[in-house]
């Protein structure tokens, strides 16, 4: 009793101690090392403003999106998370991220974000966090290698035939990775977007989704298509058929800098990739980049075209990004969205933008004369008028994963049946039969 009667004292001391004197929570936020330059500048401007700590968690980009998905799922994750845009509807359909709609309408600087990327982070008409950026993606080539092989530039592939005409001449030249397209599940994300995708959207005719991994209609995953054979047929073409490229980049620890490295070495012809390698190819963090003039010397691009067979798309691109959210346990909700709006001001976020080279994700960025002076950022924004976005609804992680897989498949000798038969019954498995379709 008396020991009862104790703790029951203590606590409620502790209550009135708390109520005369609140104590301020402080505010958490995990992130990614590479966009350190925008969120570390806003944490400062926090705790500055606030005169509150942030405990700032900077980790390496390689399996980030494992940890936050682990962290939220175990209730250990920050207060404020990166995450690439793919996860949002997942994480926000299992209840691990606060909807953002009522306090960032409040928020003056709102307005400006294009509606089409808010969608990209939202679930079930809610937006869940806010982009840092977007992209498009295309096929970037190294010049001097294209001077060695005798290809002329300005590069226009028109179909698929003829990017591999183009990767069959820099083979018979010497260049050991002459089509560098991101395969595996090592790539992760990359393998599904920049390569499969990419190729999908203009592997068939786009009637009633048959170019996607989801018919967006009926809810059904498509296990089984034209436009699917076509585009495991193209990685068969180029890893096993061709051997237009080895396929250790994929599989290197850190695949993005080994497909740098082998640039600067000068053994990269075409590389399967997006608007960010403007910087990335030499600096992500924009601190080490080669001039404007140096760049364009050495590299350029042109867009994905499509397969080439009757009715497809002539070029394709899909569009994503990383947002910044909220988790939904943060002991400070509207700390935690202060910090978030504190790192997007649009000082901080412009000067990122430009600096880095990155897709602007807001009017009053994307129409500054400093945005549309620089000229690839206004080539490359024009690619997003006709672009498209990733399944975001929950279950595209899977799939994302299974496609990766079957691109494994196909690296380690499976053959496009053997590799179409296996995916298909993996959907069907994860789903159940009622939600996968088949199209002839």
């Amino acid at each position: 009793m008396f020991r009862r009667n104790l703790l029951a004292s203590a606590t409620a001391l502790a209550l009135m101690a708390g109520a005369a004197m609140p104590a301020k929570a402080e505010v958490s936020i995990m992130y990614a090392e590479w966009l350190a330059s925008l969120v570390e500048p806003g944490i400062a401007a926090y705790e500055k403003e606030t005169g509150e700590k942030v405990n700032a968690i900077k980790l390496p980009g390689a399996g980030y999106d494992q940890r936050i998905a682990l962290d939220l799922s175990a209730g250990t994750a920050s207060d404020v998370v990166q995450m690439d845009s793919f996860m949002v509807s997942e994480l926000a359909s299992s209840g691990y991220l606060m909807p953002l709609d009522e306090k960032a309408a409040a928020w003056d600087q709102y307005q400006y974000y294009m509606k089409g990327l808010l969608e990209v982070a939202s679930y079930d008409g809610h937006v869940y966090a806010l982009p840092t950026d977007t992209d498009v993606r295309m096929l970037w080539y190294y010049k001097p290698n294209f001077e060695k092989a005798g290809i002329a530039m300005p590069w226009e592939p028109k179909t698929w035939a003829d990017v591999l005409d183009a990767a069959q001449k820099l083979k018979d030249a010497g260049v050991e990775y002459a089509f560098q397209i991101p395969a595996g599940t090592k790539q992760g994300e990359a393998t599904t977007m920049q390569g499969v995708y990419m190729a999908l959207l203009g592997a068939d005719k786009p009637d009633d989704d048959r170019n996607r991994l989801l018919n967006r209609k009926t809810g059904q995953w498509i296990g089984d298509s034209p436009g699917l054979r076509r585009t495991l047929d193209l990685y068969h073409q180029i890893y096993i058929d061709k051997q237009l490229a080895p396929a250790d980049l994929n599989y290197a620890t850190d695949p993005g800098a080994a497909v740098r490295q082998a640039l600067a070495d000068g053994k990269l012809g075409i590389l399967a990739s997006g608007s960010w390698e403007d910087a990335c190819l030499w600096d992500c963090n924009g601190v080490n980049l080669p001039s404007r003039e140096e760049r364009d010397k050495l590299v350029g691009w042109t867009p994905w075209p499509g397969s080439g067979e009757p009715g497809a798309k002539a070029t394709t691109n899909i569009s994503g990004g990383w947002t910044i959210g909220v988790n939904a346990k943060a002991a400070d909700p509207d700390a935690a969205f202060k910090l978030v709006t504190t790192i997007f001001d649009v000082a901080n976020f412009k000067a990122w933008t430009l600096a880095n080279h990155r897709m602007a994700v807001r009017t009053d960025i994307s129409e500054s004369p400093e945005y549309m002076a620089d000229p690839y950022l206004a080539k490359a924004t024009a690619l997003a008028a006709d672009t498209t976005g990733r399944d975001t609804v929950p279950g595209y992680q899977t799939v994302s994963a299974l496609v990766q897989q079957a691109t494994s498949d196909i690296l380690d000798g499976a053959s496009v049946d053997e590799a179409i038969k296996t995916y298909h019954d993996a959907l069907v498995d994860e789903f159940g039969e009622d939600k996968v379709i088949t199209y002839q």
